[in-house]
Formats: structure tokens, C-alpha cells, sequence
């Protein structure tokens, strides 16, 4: 809010302009990616740090542009960090809470998501907050599940 808000540092002028950020579905983004997207950047740094420099030197040259090697050498060896990243980063997303309260509300149909549904579902009805938080619970196992699959097939081949 100190730098997205109407009256933050950011904010006042994107309101001189019409735009208005705080309390939208682009603030429930930002939120989510404010908190979830250090795990990625972690794992990616990992990922990219594991694979032997030799290996992207050998491919320049061989004659590959930065585009190829990026694309055909450090993706392909890094992949499994950056998908245990990418899944690091959604289950935190999936479960954030705080940032998205304060930075985009808890409007039913424009900013709520499932844990903010969850937590008012406690107040008001019970069912309905434990249907929700099972079917969260069983999003995300399916989830891990198919990526579980795809760490296995790609191990196996």
C-alpha cells in the first residue's frame, strides 16, 4: 500500500493517470508474486549454479548463440530445479493470506481467494470453510501428483 496505494509513491501518480491498483484482482497478483516468488528465484539460482560451466563454454564454441545455449543446454539441465521451484512458488501463492488481505482486500467475486473464502467460512459457516479447504487440500495433492509423474518419467528415460 506504501508504494502501490492511492497515496503511495507509485500509486498517486498511476492515479493521476486513472489506474488504481490496491483492492483489484492485479493486486491479489502482485501480492502473491511479492511473496511467492523469492522460492523460484532461489531454486532457479541453484538450477542454473549446478550446471558445469565447461558444458555452456564447450557449446559457444561449437558455435551456439547465448539464445541456443540458454535454450538447448541450461534449461534442459536445470529443468527439474526450476519445476521443483515453480511448484515450491505455487503451493506458497495457493496458501497466501497476509499480503493479499492488506493489498487486495477481501472482496467475494473480485479479490477473494480460497484461503481468505476459508477464513471468513469459519466465522459465518463452518461447511462451507471445510468443503473449500478439502478441495484445496485435494487440488494440491493432485497437483504433486502429476508432477511427481513427470519427475519420474523423466528419470527413468
Amino acid at each position: 500500500l506504501m508504494a502501490f496505494g492511492r497515496r503511495g509513491i507509485l500509486g498517486s501518480y498511476l492515479e493521476i493517470m486513472g489506474v488504481s491498483i490496491a483492492f483489484t484482482q492485479i493486486a491479489v497478483v502482485m501480492a502473491q508474486t511479492f511473496v511467492a516468488a523469492p522460492f523460484y528465484v532461489k531454486a532457479a539460482i541453484l538450477g542454473f549454479s549446478s550446471i558445469e560451466p565447461e558444458l555452456e563454454q564447450a557449446a559457444a564454441l561449437d558455435g551456439a548463440s547465448g539464445r541456443q545455449i540458454f535454450r538447448f543446454i541450461t534449461i534442459p539441465l536445470s529443468w527439474m530445479a526450476l519445476l521443483s521451484g515453480m511448484v515450491m512458488t505455487w503451493a506458497r501463492a495457493l496458501g497466501e493470506f497476509g499480503a493479499t488481505i492488506i493489498f487486495a482486500g477481501n472482496f467475494p467475486g473480485r479479490t477473494q481467494t480460497m484461503p481468505l473464502a476459508i477464513y471468513i467460512g469459519f466465522e459465518l459457516d463452518l461447511d462451507v470453510a471445510l468443503t473449500l479447504a478439502v478441495i484445496l487440500i485435494g487440488f494440491s495433492f493432485l497437483v504433486l501428483m502429476i508432477v511427481k509423474g513427470i519427475l519420474r518419467s523423466d528419470l527413468q528415460t
